[in-house]
C-alpha cells in the first residue's frame, strides 16, 4: 500500500499512522472542512479497475454512514484514493473495552454488576438501532468497543460521563464489498464468532447477539468461553460445544448467558435490549448511591532516565448515581484500571507493555562499572532466551542460565527485548537466581503479541535492587542480536508471509491444517462407527481439500452434495497452482534461513531438523491424499473400515510423527518427526545464546 502519512486525501490531512489490522490501515488526521480530528481507515483492498466493486463498496459504506446513534462511531465520508477504499470517521479518545478488561482482570478484579448493566444497555441500544436499519456488525468484540469520555475534561480527571461506543460497524461487510468474495466466506474474530458465521452460513442480527453474549461472558468470567491452541479448534467449539458455566454466578445470570450463546439463532434473544433488560432485572434495581474509589497509578513525570518517579495524587471518590429503569444503570467503571488506561494511552491506542527509549546510548555488549563481576572470557554460552507459545503464538519468552555471574550486591539483572528499530525496549522483568546460582525468568505479553515479529535482540542490564525506575540504566552486562537475514525467514515461518491467506506464517499454516486434519479424521471415524456414511464422506472430502488446496484439480465436491467442504484457508499442504502449499513453503524458507551468510549455528542445526521433519510430512501427505480419494470413490457400503483407519493413523502421524526406532522418543530424523517436531525446532532456530562479554554470537 502507498504511504499515506503527510498527504491530503479528500478533505482530510493525514498526520499519523495509528495501527494496522488485517483489513485496513488506521490513521489520525484533521478534517479540513470540519476542523476536527478524525480517524481514517484505508482498506487493503484495491478496487480502481473494477467499477462493480467500487459501487458495491460505496453502497455498503453509505448504509453504515446513515446510522445515527450516540453509541456508534459516526462515519463522515468515504471514497477511494489510489484505488484503495477509505472511510473517514469520528475520532474517539479513549481505550478499548478489551484493554480495560485485560487491565482489570490482570488485577483479579471484575466490573460491578451495575456497571455491566449500563454498559450492556448502551451496547444493546446501539446494536438494535443498527439491526432495525438492516445493518449487522459481524465482528462484535471488546476490541471494537471504545470507552469515550463525553465531557471536555482532561483524561486524568474522571466523571460519570463515560460511554461505550461501537466502532468498525459494518467494516467486515464494507471490506467484503470491496473485494472479490464468494458465498460461504467465514469472517469475524474466532473467540467471538457465532456458530452460523463460523460455518460460513448466511447470518442475520442474531449473530451480533451471540457475539454480545460472548462479550458479557468475558466480562463476568474474566475469559472467553472457548479457547484453544488453533483458530479452527476455537471455531469447532463454537459450533459443537456447550460453553462452560461461570463459577459462582447467579443462576439467573447464567441462564441469560446460556440463552445468548444458544447454537440455534432461533433459541437466542431476538433483540439485544431483551438480553440487557433480563440482566438488569436479574441483578435488581439499585435504590441508593454507592461510592467506588478511583485511583491513579504512579506515572513518569520526568524525562531524566535516572530520576525516580513520584506518584500522582489520588483523585476524590466518584459517586455512583442511581438511575431508574432496567438497562440504564450507571457505568462508574472500576476506576483504578480505567484511570491507568486513560492516563497512559494516547488517542484510540490500547495500552502496550512498558516500552522505553534508551536515554543512555549503548555502543557495546559490556560496560565498565567496576562493581560488576565480569564473566569469564569464553565462547561457551552462559544462558539462553527462547520464544514460546504462552496464551498465544510466540507471546512468551523464557530465559535460563546456570553459569551467569551473580549481579553485584544491591543490584539485579533486568532483561529487555530490543525492538527492530533499536530504539524501543520491552522489559521482561528481573532474573531470579536460586541457591545454586541458576537463574530464570518467564515473561508473557499481556496482549498476546507475537514477540518474534517485532523484537530481534536481548539486553540484560544491571539495575539497583529495589528498582522503581521503569527506564533502563544503560549499564548493559550482556547483549545478543539475531542476524537480520536469518530472522526474516524465521518470521516467514512463525509470524507472517505476504502471499499466504491472512499473511499466515508457513509453519503456523502447516500446524493449523495438520491439527485440523487430525480432528476431521476423528470425526470421520466416529461417523463411520455410528453408521452415518454421508457424514463420513463429507469429512473425508474436507480432509482431502485441506491437503490438495483450492487450485488443485482434486479440489472439488466429491460427495456431490452441492457444496465443496473445505474448513481450511484453501492454500493447501501440497503445491497447487500458484499456491506453494504449506509444506513446500516451510521447507523453502527454512532452507533460506539455514543458508544465509549470517545464519547462527542454532539456525543451521535446528533448521536442518525442520527440513527433515517437513520432508517426512511431505511424504506422508500424498499417501493420506490417495487414501482419502480411495474412500471417496469406494462404492457405497463397501469395505471402508480399513481405508478409514489407515487414514486416521496417517493424519495422526502427520501431526505428531511416529517412533520408528522404538526408543520412545520422536526425533527429527527421517521417518519420525511430524508437524509438531517442525513446530518445536523452528522455535529453536530463533534461540538467542547469551554469551560472556566480548564473545561473538556463533
Amino acid at each position: 500500500m502507498p504511504e499515506w502519512t503527510n498527504t491530503t486525501v479528500g478533505r482530510v490531512r493525514i498526520e499519523k499512522h495509528l495501527a494496522q489490522g488485517g483489513m485496513a490501515e488506521v490513521y489520525l488526521g484533521t478534517h479540513l472542512t470540519l476542523d476536527r480530528p478524525v480517524a481514517v481507515k484505508v482498506m487493503h483492498a484495491h478496487v480502481e479497475a473494477d467499477e462493480d466493486l467500487k459501487s458495491r463498496f460505496q453502497r455498503e459504506a453509505r448504509v453504515v454512514a446513515a446510522l445515527r446513534h450516540p453509541n456508534i462511531v459516526q462515519i463522515y465520508d468515504f471514497d477511494t484514493a489510489d484505488g484503495h477504499p477509505y472511510i473517514v470517521m469520528e475520532y474517539i479518545r479513549g481505550p478499548s473495552l478489551a484493554a480495560y478488561l485485560k487491565n482489570l482482570h490482570e488485577h483479579n478484579e471484575r466490573m460491578q454488576p451495575a456497571h455491566v448493566a449500563r454498559l450492556l444497555g448502551k451496547l444493546a441500544s446501539a446494536l438494535d438501532h443498527a439491526h432495525e436499519q438492516g445493518v449487522i456488525h459481524r465482528d462484535i468484540k471488546p476490541g471494537n468497543i471504545l470507552l469515550h469520555v463525553k465531557s471536555g475534561e482532561s483524561r486524568r480527571m474522571f466523571t460519570d460521563q463515560i460511554d461505550p461506543v461501537v466502532t468498525d460497524f459494518g467494516l467486515v461487510r464494507i471490506v467484503n464489498a470491496a473485494t472479490q468474495t464468494v458465498s460461504g466466506l467465514v469472517s469475524g474474530t474466532p473467540a467471538y464468532i457465532s456458530p452460523e458465521q463460523a460455518q460460513g452460513n448466511k447470518v442475520d442480527h442474531c449473530t451480533d447477539i451471540y457475539s454480545l453474549g460472548v462479550v458479557l461472558y468475558e466480562i463476568l468470567a474474566g475469559r472467553v468461553p472457548f479457547d484453544a491452541e488453533s483458530t479452527w479448534s476455537v471455531i469447532y467449539k463454537h459450533i459443537h460445544e456447550t460453553p462452560p458455566p461461570i463459577p459462582e454466578i447467579q443462576p439467573a445470570v447464567q441462564k441469560i448467558i446460556d440463552r445468548a450463546l444458544a447454537k440455534d439463532p432461533r433459541d437466542r434473544y431476538q433483540t439485544c435490549q431483551d438480553m440487557a433488560r433480563d440482566y438488569a432485572e436479574a441483578i435488581g434495581i439499585i435504590s441508593e448511591a454507592t461510592t467506588f474509589p478511583f485511583s491513579q497509578p504512579s506515572t513518569p513525570t520526568s524525562s531524566a532516565a535516572s530520576e525516580k518517579k513520584t506518584p500522582l495524587p489520588v483523585p476524590a471518590l466518584r459517586r455512583l448515581i442511581p438511575f431508574l429503569g432496567a438497562g440504564v444503570l450507571l457505568l462508574a467503571l472500576a476506576g483504578f484500571g480505567l484511570s491507568r488506561l486513560f492516563a497512559a494511552a494516547p488517542g484510540n491506542a490500547s495500552p502496550t507493555p512498558t516500552q522505553h527509549s534508551m536515554d543512555t546510548p549503548v555502543t557495546g555488549s559490556g560496560y565498565s562499572d567496576p562493581n560488576v563481576v565480569a564473566p569469564v572470557d569464553s565462547s561457551a554460552p552462559i544462558g539462553l532466551l527462547r520464544f514460546q507459545d504462552g496464551t498465544a503464538a510466540a507471546d512468551q519468552v523464557t530465559i535460563t542460565t546456570s553459569s551467569m555471574p551473580l549481579p553485584p550486591e544491591g543490584s539485579q539483572y533486568e532483561a529487555w527485548l530490543i525492538q527492530d528499530d533499536n530504539e524501543q525496549r520491552l522489559s521482561l522483568g528481573f532474573i531470579a537466581f536460586d541457591a545454586d546460582g541458576k537463574g530464570s525468568l518467564t515473561f508473557v505479553d499481556n496482549r498476546g503479541t507475537n514477540l518474534l515479529g517485532s523484537y530481534h535482540g536481548l539486553e540484560i542490564t544491571v539495575e539497583p535492587h529495589p528498582d522503581t525506575n521503569p527506564i533502563p540504566s544503560g549499564k548493559v552486562a550482556f547483549a545478543v542480536t539475531l542476524p537480520d537475514d536469518g530472522l526474516m525467514h524465521i518470521r516467514h515461518l512463525l509470524y507472517s508471509f505476504g502471499s499466504t491467506p491472512n499473511h499466515t506464517g508457513f509453519i503456523r499454516g502447516l500446524s493449523t491444517d495438520t491439527q485440523l486434519l487430525n480432528q476431521l479424521a476423528q470425526k470421520m471415524l466416529a461417523a463411520f462407527q455410528s453408521g452415518d456414511e454421508a457424514v463420513t464422506r463429507s469429512e473425508a472430502e474436507g480432509m482431502l481439500n485441506v491437503i490438495v488446496g483450492d487450485q488443485s484439480p482434486d479440489y472439488k465436491d466429491w460427495d456431490n452434495n452441492g457444496t465443496i467442504n473445505d474448513p481450511a484457508d484453501g492454500f493447501g499442504l501440497l503445491l497447487n497452482g500458484d499456491n506453494e502449499g504449506y509444506i513446500q513453503g516451510t521447507y523453502s524458507h527454512t532452507d533460506f534461513a539455514v543458508t544465509v551468510p549470517d545464519a547462527t549455528e542454532n539456525m543451521r542445526l535446528h533448521g536442518g531438523h525442520v527440513e527433515i521433519a517437513a520432508t517426512n510430512v511431505g511424504e506422508w501427505s500424498p499417501q493420506l491424499r490417495d487414501q482419502l480419494i480411495a474412500i471417496l470413490t469406494a462404492s457405497p457400503g463397501g469395505g471402508l473400515e480399513g481405508l478409514i483407519r489407515n487414514a486416521v493413523a496417517l493424519a495422526n502421524q502427520i501431526e505428531f510423527g511416529v517412533d520408528t526406532n522404538g526408543n520412545e522418543i520422536i526425533e527429527p530424523i527421517p521417518g519420525e518427526g511430524g508437524t509438531s517436531t517442525v513446530y518445536d525446532h523452528s522455535y529453536y532456530m530463533a534461540d538467542m545464546l547469551i554469551l560472556p562479554q566480548g564473545s561473538a554470537n556463533p
